[in-house]
């Protein structure tokens, strides 16, 4: 593909790309789509060296020979039926993992961390040698943040 036909096309469809855009909504419900659809078949011709004489009426006869053949059977939408209902989920579990998020905010932001990695099942040794924080300086993290949500716990079931 020659680099001035490429550039030359670019430029004219940045140009015209907003009335290119209005006369595919006149053909397709999703104009844009048929737009950059239409645009990649025409990059393919410029890249096999086509010559395209006519470039803005080689570009419509494009849009709307795509718009009623190869771009309407690749733009089938189907509806897509739900394996299984969000009625069927056991909703207790999220909403235990929502109330327990919600009271981590009680937490100081490097409380909060700390917890988290012990949670998601991390050595604190290994938190310590990678992050250089003393190991019982997380350890203590750990112990304070539990005592912290067992004190919220107790408030909210009062």
């Amino acid at each position: 593909m020659s680099s001035r036909a490429r550039r030359d096309f670019d430029n004219w469809f940045s140009e015209q790309y907003d009335e290119l855009v209005y006369l595919a909504s006149r053909l397709h419900r999703d104009a844009n789509d048929l737009v950059h659809h239409t645009y990649l078949e025409c990059e393919r011709r410029i890249h096999k060296e086509e010559v395209i004489n006519n470039l803005p009426g080689y570009f419509h006869r494009a849009m709307f020979h795509a718009s009623v053949s190869s771009f309407r059977k690749l733009y089938h939408i189907e509806d897509a039926t739900p394996t299984t209902l969000v009625s069927d989920y056991d909703l207790t579990e999220m909403i235990r993992k929502e109330e327990a998020l919600i009271m981590t905010n009680h937490l100081s932001w490097f409380d909060r961390n700390v917890l988290g990695l012990y949670l998601d099942g991390w050595s604190m040794a290994e938190v310590s040698r990678q992050s250089g924080i003393h190991v019982d300086v997380l350890y203590q993290s750990i112990s304070q943040s539990k005592k912290r949500l067992r004190r919220v716990i107790r408030q909210r079931q009062n």
